[in-house]
C-alpha cells in the first residue's frame, strides 16, 4: 500500500445552528479579535451580526474590504489595521476570498516583510496570528486547509501559498450560513469543490484515505449542486459538508493542470474561479484519457457522469458553457496563458507529463 501523511490541525465543528458554539470555542486568552470579510457580507446579510453576536466579550474590530481574488494591496490595509488594534484572533468570514485574506492578514500582521515577499520566501520570522474560519459558502475548502491564494495585480498572476502555519485552529461550518448564496454562486462555488475533488484523485500524490474522501465528495456534489441551486436546503447542507471534504482533499493531495489553467480565465478575464474550472473542465479530462498514466481512474471519474449525460452535459446543463470562446477568450491570449501556468508546481503532480504545447493545445481544444 502507497505510504502517506495525514495532517490536519483544524478543529472542525459541522451542522446547522453551530455558529452559535463560536464564542464558547475561542480560547478565552484572546480578548481582541478582528473579523476578516467582504462589504456585502457585512452590508447585506444578517450573518455578521450573527457572528458578532456571540462574541460580545471581546474587543471586536472588522476588517470589510475585501475584494473578491483578494490582493497584496488590501492585505496590507488589513494588516495594519490589525496591528493597530493589537488583534490576537482573525475569524474569517465568507468566501473563499475573505477566508485567504484573513490568513494573509494573520500572516502579514505578526510579520515585518510585506505580504509580497512573504509569500515567496520559505521561512517566517514570526508565527501568523491564529485564524478561524467561518466558510458562508460551498466552494474553496479554505476553512480546512493550509493554502491562501492571492492576486499580484500588476503582474496579472496568481499566487498560492502554503505553510502549515496558516491551517485555521477552528473551522465553523454551519450550512445556514449559505442560506443566502444567490443562484450563481451556488453554482460556482459548488464546481469549484467539484473540481477540488476530482483534482485531488487524479493528483499524484493521491493514497487510499485520501480516494476515499474524494469520491465521496464528488458524489455527493454531483447529486446535489443542481438541487442546491434551488435552494433545497437539504442540498445545500450536503454541499457545506462536501466542499469542506474537498478543502481536506486538496490539503492531502493538492490540485493539478485544471486549477492553474483556470487561474488565467480568472486573472485575465475576470471569469469567477469555479465557473473557470467547469469551463476548461471537459477540455483537461480529453487530455488525460489521452496521454494520462491512470485511465482507470479518468475512467471511474466518467462513470460518475455518465447518469447526467457526460461531463460537458452535466456542466452545460447548469448554464455553463464549455467552450472558453463564449468568454471571450481569443487564440491570441493561449501564448500569455501558457506562460503563466507552465511555471506552476501543480505541473509536477499531474499524471501526465505536461509540456507547453499540451498546455496550449487543451486551451485550443476549448475555444
Amino acid at each position: 500500500m502507497t505510504p502517506f501523511k495525514f495532517h490536519l490541525p483544524t478543529e472542525i465543528v459541522f451542522g446547522r445552528k453551530r455558529i452559535s458554539e463560536l464564542g464558547d470555542r475561542l480560547d478565552p486568552r484572546f480578548e481582541r479579535i478582528m473579523i476578516v470579510t467582504d462589504r456585502n457580507i457585512a452590508e447585506k446579510t444578517p450573518i455578521m451580526e450573527a457572528v458578532v453576536s456571540k462574541l460580545r466579550s471581546r474587543r471586536v474590530s472588522v476588517f470589510s474590504d475585501v475584494e473578491e481574488n483578494p490582493g497584496f494591496a488590501g492585505i496590507e490595509r488589513g494588516a495594519r489595521m490589525a496591528r493597530e488594534a493589537e488583534t490576537e484572533l482573525v475569524i474569517g468570514l465568507g468566501g473563499g476570498s475573505p477566508m485567504d485574506a484573513a490568513k494573509g492578514i494573520a500572516l502579514r500582521a505578526a510579520n515585518r516583510a510585506e505580504i509580497s515577499v512573504l509569500v515567496q520566501r520559505g521561512e517566517l520570522d514570526h508565527p501568523p496570528l491564529p485564524v478561524v474560519c467561518v466558510p458562508t459558502t460551498s466552494g474553496t475548502g479554505s476553512e480546512v486547509t493550509p493554502y491562501a491564494v492571492f492576486t499580484d495585480v500588476g503582474q496579472r498572476n496568481k499566487i498560492g501559498y502554503a505553510n502549515p502555519a496558516i491551517f485555521p485552529r477552528l473551522a465553523v461550518v454551519d450550512p445556514e450560513t449559505t442560506y443566502s448564496m444567490p443562484k450563481a454562486v451556488i453554482i460556482n462555488t459548488g464546481l469549484d469543490a467539484l473540481t477540488h475533488a476530482l483534482e485531488s484523485y487524479l493528483s499524484t500524490e493521491t493514497f487510499p484515505l485520501n480516494d476515499g474522501l474524494a469520491l465521496q465528495a464528488v458524489d455527493i456534489i454531483l447529486a446535489n449542486v443542481g438541487k442546491a441551486a434551488q435552494k433545497d436546503r437539504e442540498a445545500m447542507d450536503q454541499m457545506s459538508y462536501a466542499s469542506m471534504v474537498a478543502g481536506i482533499n486538496i490539503t492531502l493531495a493538492g490540485t493539478i493542470l485544471l486549477h492553474i489553467m483556470g487561474y488565467c480565465l480568472t486573472t485575465f478575464y475576470g471569469i469567477p474561479h469555479g465557473r473557470a474550472n467547469a469551463a476548461l473542465l471537459p477540455a483537461v479530462l480529453d487530455y488525460l484519457r489521452a496521454k494520462s498514466t491512470v485511465k482507470d481512474r479518468i475512467r471511474s471519474i466518467d462513470e460518475r457522469f455518465d447518469p447526467f449525460g457526460g461531463v460537458r452535459r452535466f456542466i452545460e446543463r447548469l448554464g455553463i458553457p464549455t467552450r472558453i470562446s463564449d468568454f471571450g477568450i481569443k487564440e491570441e491570449d493561449l501564448p500569455g496563458f501558457v506562460k503563466k501556468v507552465i511555471v506552476k508546481g501543480d505541473i509536477k503532480i499531474t499524471p501526465a507529463p505536461v509540456t507547453a504545447q499540451d498546455i496550449y493545445d487543451v486551451y485550443r481544444s476549448a475555444l
